[in-house]
């Protein structure tokens, strides 16, 4: 797991990893803050509600 600083508890914390189906989530285990959600297979990442293009070949 990568540890990550969180802007709302003010700790560096280790990520909490969810995996639910397709979609993977990476947020904070103390506040819930989510770091980034995607889905795989998707050309897109969620983060905090905005969703970003990333462009990217996906070998499923």
């Amino acid at each position: 797991m990568a540890r990550k600083y969180c802007p709302i508890c003010k700790k560096v914390v280790d990520e909490k990893l969810v995996k639910e189906g397709k979609k993977v989530t990476k947020m904070c285990p103390n506040c819930g803050y989510i770091f980034i959600s995607y889905e795989i297979g998707k050309g897109y990442i969620e983060s905090n509600n905005d969703k970003k293009f990333e462009e990217k070949t996906v070998s499923k």
